[in-house]
């Protein structure tokens, strides 16, 4: 995949990636603690999911401002007083990183999950009917899809939270349908050369690199 668009650089756009992966984690671990999470956040995180076949980087993820939420976790997370802060969503954020490579090293699941994707087609982004309601049956249906492949492979993430959150259906999809989001974020900030290794030995140069994002999309909506 290809970033033809001059408004980031390919170093840019794989932290981008690794920022939609961040806020994925802050959904989950805000729909397992208060059972609810921003609706417009989940649906920006959730798009993405569909473009089997993007062209660009930048067609995947148009409105990087989207992602702020994530930026800035994960901005904050380089020091010690923000990774203890952020400790649950880290912990989510490096579990979907790893799931993405437990499942590129199964292609027949992949192959299954991108026929299931293309077979579904995104509803709620039409823009027709009620957009909670779409949004629902969306984060329904990815969930099963997260239930008949993901949850099969060896690894798993322990989500943890309110009981009473984590019992109900509707949360209970709504987390599935994320980490199915931001597992699938976490295969293209592979695709674009992103490694674990580097939120150590890069961490000072992804930190600079995530405020030169933000100042970026700060300048764009002040013009």
């Amino acid at each position: 995949m290809n970033n033809t668009s001059g408004e980031f650089t390919d170093w840019e756009y794989r932290n981008i990636a690794l920022a939609v992966v961040t806020q994925c984690a802050v959904l989950v671990h805000e729909l397992a603690t208060n059972g609810r999470a921003s609706t417009n956040c989940m649906h920006a995180c959730l798009k993405p999911v569909y473009q089997l076949n993007a062209d660009t980087v930048a067609s995947l993820y148009p409105s990087p401002a989207e992602f702020s939420q994530g930026m800035q976790v994960l901005q904050n997370s380089f020091d010690s007083k923000g990774l203890r802060e952020h400790a649950e969503v880290v912990r989510y954020m490096l579990g979907m990183l790893v799931l993405q490579q437990h499942l590129g090293r199964n292609p027949a699941m992949m192959s299954e999950i991108g026929a299931r994707l293309r077979d579904f087609g995104p509803e709620y982004t039409s823009g027709l009917g009620d957009h909670d309601v779409l949004l629902k049956a969306d984060c329904s249906r990815l969930a099963r899809l997260y239930q008949d492949t993901i949850s099969l492979l060896s690894y798993r993430i322990h989500v943890a939270g309110n009981p009473e959150h984590l019992r109900n259906q509707q949360v209970a999809e709504q987390i599935r349908a994320v980490l199915l989001a931001g597992i699938r974020s976490a295969m293209l900030w592979h695709q674009l050369g992103g490694r674990r290794w580097h939120l150590f030995f890069y961490k000072k140069h992804i930190r600079q690199t995530l405020s030169d994002i933000r100042r970026k999309l700060i300048s764009v909506s002040t013009h």
